[in-house]
C-alpha cells in the first residue's frame, strides 16, 4: 500500500462550565467520504498514551477518518479543578456523556474536515473501561453506532463502598455504578446488540477482565472474539511510546480487516 499523506486538525468541545473535550481527527485528503472511527481510552490512558498516535494513523492510512480525544476528566485534571469535580467527571455516566457528546457533533457535522466523513457510519474502539462504554453507548444508540471493537476491556473496576481506604474518585465512580446497575449491566448489553462487535482480548491480561471476556463470549457467542496469546493490559506497550509490539499490531490488525469488512 502507498503511502498516503495524513492531514490532522485539533478541536474542543466544551461539556459544561468548567469540562471540555479535547480531540484531534485525521484522515487523508481525499473525494470520497470516509468511515468514522472513534477512539475511546482506558481509564488510566489519554488521546496521546503510547501507541494511540500510531493507531490513529493507521486507521486515516486504511481510508477511515480517525476521531481521538481526552475524556472530560483530563482536561478537569490538567485545568487543576478541584478534587471533587475531577472526581465526578471520572464516572461511566459522565464518560458515556462525552462519547454521546462526540457522536453528536460527528453526526451534526460539526467537527473538523467535514467533507472528509461520512456521519451515517460510525464505530467506536473503546480499550479498558471504555471498552465496556462503547458497548453501552452502541446499545443505545443503535441508529448512531454501526459497530463496536473491544480491546482488553468490557467492564469497569469498581471498589467497594466499605472500603475505609477507598479514595474519593472510587466512592464517586462506584456510587453512581450502584445508581445505575441496570443501565450499566454490559453483557446483558452486549448480549442484545445487534450490531457487530469484535473484541480484542490479550490471554495475560488481568483474571477480572479475563473473566468478563469469558462472560462476553457466553453472551453473544455469534460476535467476533479474537485472543492475543501472550498480550497483557497494554499488548506490552508502555508510555513513553517506544515502537509497536507483535501484541499490538496483531491487534490493530484484526482490527482493521473487521472494520474493512463492516464498511
Amino acid at each position: 500500500m502507498s503511502e498516503r499523506t495524513i492531514i490532522s486538525h485539533a478541536f474542543e468541545i466544551p461539556v459544561s462550565e468548567k469540562l471540555v473535550l479535547k480531540g484531534r481527527v485525521k484522515a487523508t485528503e481525499e473525494g470520497t467520504a470516509k468511515p468514522v472511527v472513534i477512539i475511546a481510552h482506558g481509564f488510566r490512558g489519554f488521546q496521546d498514551w503510547a501507541f494511540w498516535p500510531e493507531v490513529t494513523d493507521s486507521l486515516a492510512e486504511r481510508g477511515f477518518y480517525a476521531v481521538s480525544f481526552d475524556f472530560a476528566r483530563i482536561a478537569a485534571k490538567e485545568s487543576g479543578l478541584d478534587d471533587q469535580s475531577v472526581a465526578q467527571a471520572s464516572t461511566i455516566t459522565q464518560e458515556l456523556g462525552d462519547l454521546d457528546t462526540i457522536v453528536q457533533y460527528v453526526r451534526q457535522g460539526l467537527l473538523p474536515l467535514r467533507e472528509q466523513y461520512d456521519s451515517r457510519r460510525i464505530a467506536v474502539i473503546g480499550h479498558s473501561r471504555a471498552g465496556g462504554s462503547s458497548l453501552l453507548l452502541a446499545g443505545e444508540q443503535p441508529d448512531s453506532i454501526q459497530a463496536v471493537v473491544v480491546w482488553n476491556g468490557g467492564a469497569s473496576p469498581v471498589a467497594s463502598l466499605d472500603d475505609p481506604n477507598i479514595t474519593l474518585v472510587q466512592r464517586l465512580v462506584a456510587e453512581d455504578a450502584l445508581a445505575n446497575q441496570e443501565r450499566f449491566d454490559v453483557i446483558e448489553k452486549f448480549r442484545l446488540l445487534e450490531q457487530p462487535v469484535l473484541v480484542v482480548q490479550g490471554s495475560s491480561d488481568s483474571e477480572r477482565l479475563l473473566a468478563v471476556n469469558q462472560k462476553l463470549r457466553e453472551a453473544a457467542p455469534d460476535q467476533t472474539f479474537v485472543s492475543i496469546e501472550g498480550a497483557d493490559h497494554t499488548f506490552g506497550v508502555l508510555h513513553p511510546y517506544s515502537g509497536a509490539t507483535s501484541y499490538l499490531s496483531d491487534a490493530l490488525q484484526a482490527t482493521l480487516a473487521f472494520l474493512k469488512k463492516v464498511y
